[in-house]
């Protein structure tokens, strides 16, 4: 069974490009994944106004009829809204541009938000999720930047993981926090889980999956951004664990300037 789960991830992978057409290959698969993605709710929001205008025209459909639809048009134009700035956010750390915005932030609090707000924005049955974060790991962070990292480890276990139970985990550590996600479903293979965490990079295909290839890019460049790390521990057909560890308070500048010098 791990070897028949292996190959479909294998098959999966986007062929690569000579290393003289990297850069053009690179280019052109983001745009077909751009394309795709924001094509999607797109089409969703023409329909959703195509009956709109219908209902308008009639004046007779009963209100909770227009409910549902400018429900649909929310979750839609929420989503839009994410692809973009999850495009610019990436194009931002790829240049350096993008530093944290720290305030003092509850990780427990901010993860039990940020799932109840995914859990709508995507429809994913709330009993799927299971979370154990108390109030009380707080640190100097930009909440902002550490919810977009929240966010992107839990989709990434709802699309991977098989409709199977997930399990948050927030505790303190020495000196920092620490998140857990872990799913129960396809898993990683060992060769893959270095590669997922680079911008672009993906493991399932456009058609089952969707998604650009920036969601655990940008959670490792988040956890890198604050002092921190993300690894992953994970096999075919045993799901997958994301760690991340977060500092409790920013490095000085001088160490701070050592680890972006010794970051590949």
């Amino acid at each position: 069974m791990n070897a028949q789960l292996a190959g479909t991830l294998d098959a999966r992978r986007p062929a690569r490009a000579p290393d003289n057409d990297r850069g053009a290959a690179l280019r052109d698969e983001f745009l077909t994944l751009a394309s795709h993605e924001l094509k999607t709710p797109l089409t969703s929001l023409a329909l959703q106004v195509q009956r709109m205008r219908r209902m308008s025209a009639r004046r007779a459909e009963e209100p909770p009829t227009w409910g549902d639809s400018l429900e649909v048009v929310g979750r839609q134009v929420n989503r839009l809204t994410r692809l973009c700035d999850d495009m610019l956010q990436a194009m931002r750390l790829r240049s350096g541009e993008l530093a944290p915005e720290r305030q003092r932030v509850d990780l427990g609090a901010l993860v039990r938000e940020v799932v109840a707000g995914l859990a709508v924005e995507l429809r994913a049955p709330s009993a799927t999720i299971s979370v154990d974060a108390p109030d009380g790991t707080v640190g100097c962070w930009d909440r902002e930047q550490i919810g977009r990292l929240v966010f992107h480890l839990v989709k990434n276990a709802l699309m991977f993981g098989q409709g199977r139970p997930i399990f948050l985990e927030v505790k303190a550590c020495a000196g920092g926090a620490r998140l857990l996600v872990r799913d129960q479903g396809m898993g990683i293979a060992e060769e893959d889980q270095e590669r997922i965490f680079a911008c672009f990079e993906r493991v399932g295909d456009v058609e089952h999956f969707g998604g650009l290839g920036l969601g655990l890019y940008l959670a490792r460049e988040i956890a890198r951004s604050h002092g921190g790390h993300i690894g992953v521990e994970s096999s075919p057909g045993r799901g997958a664990t994301f760690l991340v560890e977060l500092p409790l308070e920013p490095a000085p500048a001088s160490q701070a300037r050592a680890a972006r010098s010794s970051t590949p």
